[in-house]
């Protein structure tokens, strides 16, 4: 318990030291900034999906998003759900990549100060770079959407011709989310892996994948819960209570994913003083 205690605290104290914090805000500021484009465009997407609505989106939101921000969301989405026009959609494009590709360079910093590369990309090489990942991203949001909704056409097929099946119908919905779960994770061992300058070894940014996403979805059900009995949010904030709110919300989940990429980088490094112990 000991030992473990205190290579958690050598985690930690390195994550004070790469102030981890400050890209954490940068990249916070530059997502929410996107978000409203972000969503027009992936609304717009959607629309070419089969068979994925908008209650689906709002549904996988719902998962991830807490309570109090939902209305803001959900709102924005319910104004430009109708609205989306092709003109609309370049602007939205344009803006989405530009300010998400922005968001993604903090967090590209932020990893590179991690594994301490002092080096960077070019300008122009960086922003097609994460606005490739922007597009990753979104292209996980649809997934997940589909996985959603062609999920419970599949359970409904499989319960159709096999109903001696139907006493496992609410261990299938739990199989569709964690399998939602499994795609953050992808997608976040992606990042660990190919974001920074220096490339990563896949296999050892898993465990900051799967610990950011656990801790992703635990500390958004927390925070839910503590604006919901304890935050008077609304009295300070007043209308901009739920921009506050998110931008709070999001700049912890990064500060998350960071604290994910300080436990790879610590993995990595202990394993390699172990082969040179060894060797």
């Amino acid at each position: 318990m000991i030992y473990f205690l205190v290579h958690c605290k050598q985690i930690y104290d390195k994550f004070v030291r790469d102030e981890i914090t400050v890209y954490a805000a940068q990249a916070s500021f530059f997502i929410v900034l996107s978000s409203v484009p972000f969503i027009i465009l992936l609304l717009t997407v959607l629309q070419f999906v089969p068979a994925v609505q908008q209650s689906d989106l709002l549904y996988l939101l719902s998962r991830l998003l807490p309570i109090e921000v939902q209305p803001l969301v959900y709102t924005i989405i319910g104004e430009i759900y109708f609205k989306s026009s092709a003109a609309l959609l370049s602007v939205s494009s344009i803006v989405t990549l530009w300010s998400a590709a922005r968001g993604m360079q903090g967090i590209e910093r932020g990893l590179n100060r991690i594994i301490g590369c002092p080096k960077r990309r070019g300008y122009v090489i960086s922003r097609l770079i994460n606005s490739g990942y922007t597009i990753v991203f979104m292209a996980v949001c649809v997934m997940s959407l589909a996985l959603l909704v062609f999920g419970t056409v599949l359970q409904n097929l499989a319960l159709r011709f096999l109903p001696f099946l139907r006493f496992l119908s609410p261990y299938l919905i739990s199989l569709r989310s964690i399998l939602s779960l499994i795609i953050l994770a992808v997608f976040f061992t992606g990042l660990y892996t190919f974001l920074p300058y220096e490339k990563m070894r896949l296999k050892s940014q898993l465990p900051g994948a799967v610990f950011s996403t656990v801790c992703w979805i635990l500390f958004s059900f927390a925070f839910s819960l503590y604006f919901k009995y304890f935050s008077r949010f609304s009295t300070m904030y007043g209308s901009l209570a739920s921009v506050a709110v998110l931008m709070l919300w999001l700049y912890f989940c990064i500060c998350i994913l960071f604290m994910g990429a300080e436990i790879n980088f610590h993995l990595s490094r202990m394993e390699h003083l172990r082969k040179n112990r060894h060797s």
